[in-house]
C-alpha cells in the first residue's frame, strides 16, 4: 500500500496516508460552500471557514472574545456583500455597537445601510422570538446570524431536553431559511461542560470552543474547534489574543501542552 504523505489543499499541511484518504474523501471529492470567518487564523484551524448553512456554537466563559467574534463573522460578510443580523438577547444594540467600534470593528456604516441589523428582540414568549429571528432574515435577506445568547433560551424551558429538542427545530429553520449561524453560549467559570445546559452542543453542526486558560500568574486566551459537521478541523488548541481590530488566532501555534 502506497504510504506517501498527502498535503492538505486547504491548509497546506501533510498528514499520514490513513488520514489523508479521509480528507481526500470528505474534503475533495465533496465540496463543501464556506463562510470564512473574518478572524484572521481561524479559517486555517477550520480548513477554509464554516459550512454554509450551519449552526455552531461558539461557547466560553467571560471575558473570551465570544462577542468581538461575532462581529468580526458579520463584518466579514458584509465585506462580501452578505447581509447579517446579530439577535442581542440581553445588551442594547447601540452599546453593542459601540463597543465593537471602540476594540477596531467599525460596523456602523454598514449599521447605517442595513447591511448589518442589530436587534433586541422581546423575550416574552419563545416562539414570538423565532418568529422575530425569521422575520429579520426575510427582511434583510441575511446570509449570516448571531444569537447572543443562546443561554437566554433555557429560561423558556424547564427541562433540558425540551430546550434540545426546540434548539433542533431552530437548527432546521435556519437550515431552510440558508443562514450561516454562530449561536453565543456562556458556561460558567470552571465547568467542564461545553455549554450552559449540557445539551446545546448535540443540537447544533458545530462547537468552537474559546478558552480564558490560568497559567502561573497569568492568563491566556485559547480556541479549538470541538467539532464540525462535514468538515476536518485542526485538534489542537490554538492561541489567540484580542487587540485593536478584534481577534487573531495563531494556527500554527499551540497552548502548553501541559495544561
Amino acid at each position: 500500500m502506497n504510504t506517501m504523505p498527502f498535503k492538505c489543499p486547504e491548509c497546506g499541511k501533510s498528514f499520514s496516508s490513513k488520514r489523508a484518504l479521509r480528507i481526500h474523501e470528505t474534503e475533495s471529492h465533496i465540496k463543501i460552500k464556506r463562510a470564512p470567518t473574518g478572524v484572521p487564523g481561524m479559517d486555517e484551524i477550520l480548513f477554509g471557514g464554516i459550512p454554509e448553512s450551519s449552526l455552531v456554537l461558539l461557547a466560553g466563559t467571560c471575558g473570551t472574545g465570544k462577542t468581538t467574534f461575532g462581529f468580526q463573522f458579520l463584518l466579514e460578510g458584509a465585506k462580501r456583500g452578505e447581509p447579517g443580523v446579530y439577535i442581542s438577547l440581553e445588551e442594547e444594540p447601540e452599546r453593542l455597537v459601540r463597543d465593537a467600534r471602540r476594540i477596531g470593528l467599525d460596523i456602523k456604516c454598514y449599521v447605517d445601510d442595513g447591511t448589518i441589523q442589530v436587534i433586541r428582540p422581546e423575550l416574552y414568549r419563545y416562539d414570538s422570538l423565532v418568529n422575530e429571528i425569521e422575520t429579520s432574515i426575510h427582511r434583510t435577506k441575511a446570509k449570516r446570524l448571531v444569537i447572543d445568547s443562546i443561554t437566554i433560551l433555557g429560561s423558556y424551558f424547564r427541562d433540558p431536553f425540551e430546550l434540545r429538542r426546540n434548539i433542533l427545530d431552530m437548527n432546521r429553520l435556519l437550515k431552510r431559511l440558508n443562514v450561516t449561524t454562530l449561536a453565543v453560549s456562556e458556561i460558567e467559570e470552571g465547568s467542564e461542560k461545553l455549554s450552559r445546559f449540557g445539551v446545546e452542543e448535540f443540537s447544533v453542526d458545530g462547537v468552537i470552543i474559546l478558552y480564558y486558560i490560568k497559567h502561573g500568574n497569568t492568563f491566556i486566551r485559547a480556541v479549538s474547534v470541538r467539532k464540525m459537521r462535514s468538515s476536518n478541523h485542526s485538534m489542537k488548541i490554538h492561541p489567540i489574543v484580542i487587540r485593536d481590530g478584534g481577534i487573531e488566532v495563531f494556527p500554527s501555534e499551540e497552548v502548553f501542552a501541559d495544561i
